[in-house]
């Protein structure tokens, strides 16, 4: 993905973890960068309203910001609260929560362990390579939902093909039990009954085992009372 240029928007602000780290130290950030006490960042202009955060895996805590633009690139532990975005880019991110924020535009791509809460988003613009994402009680635009729908089904993903797939091979097998050992007594019959059956068996195995490795690489997108 395309990283934030300067030709974006008047200046950009880049940030790695060592520049996060001082500038905490410099201005006493509340917190420590820990998962039991995240820095708190209160106000935007700290970093600037056009930032890239680069491969940070501090806690950091935005609160009450409003931003311009705004790109993490290979972070993660990040929460974004009450908080606005013209432009959110999330790439190679995860374990991030979005709270009670709008979004004017998001973008995100290979991003996952991501939890959006009663949030606003107008616009998806990029999406790939996603999962684990939950959205909570959000507005979404109605073309990421269709995107959802149609390719993660809801995160929800239905177990039809094998329950159809399971019935076939029962049904079969009850055929093929009454014309090979109830209507026979040859021991040929039983065997090759019972080598069919094993083969109907495998089949399934086949069937269950090959939509299991499917599902992991679908993108795993809930969405829970959204409106």
């Amino acid at each position: 993905m395309k990283k934030l240029t300067e030709g974006d928007l008047e200046y950009i602000s880049s940030y790695s973890e060592q520049r996060l780290q001082y500038l905490a130290n410099e201005q006493i950030w509340k917190g420590k960068g820990t998962e039991l006490d995240p820095f708190i960042v209160k106000n935007a202009n700290i970093l600037g309203q056009a930032i890239l955060l680069n491969k940070t895996f501090l806690y950091i805590s935005f609160i009450n910001c409003n931003f311009d633009q705004v790109q993490f690139e290979g972070c993660q532990n990040i929460l974004l609260k009450n908080c606005t975005f013209k432009k959110l880019v999330l790439n190679k991110c995860k374990k991030f929560q979005i709270d009670d924020s709008f979004i004017t535009d998001l973008s995100f791509s290979k991003a996952k362990h991501v939890s959006f809460k009663n949030s606003i988003i107008l616009n998806v613009s990029k999406k790939y390579r996603i999962k684990s994402i939950v959205f909570k009680d959000c507005q979404i635009n109605n073309s990421f939902l269709d995107f959802i729908l149609k390719k993660c089904n809801s995160g929800l993903y239905s177990n039809t093909k094998e329950i159809v797939t399971s019935i076939i091979i029962i049904f079969v097998s009850l055929i093929l039990f009454r014309l090979f050992v109830l209507e026979s007594t040859e021991l040929g019959n039983l065997i090759l009954y019972i080598g069919i059956t094993l083969l109907l068996l495998l089949f399934l195995l086949f069937s269950f085992f090959h939509e299991f490795k499917l599902r992991k690489k679908r993108p795993k997108i809930k969405i829970l009372d959204n409106r």
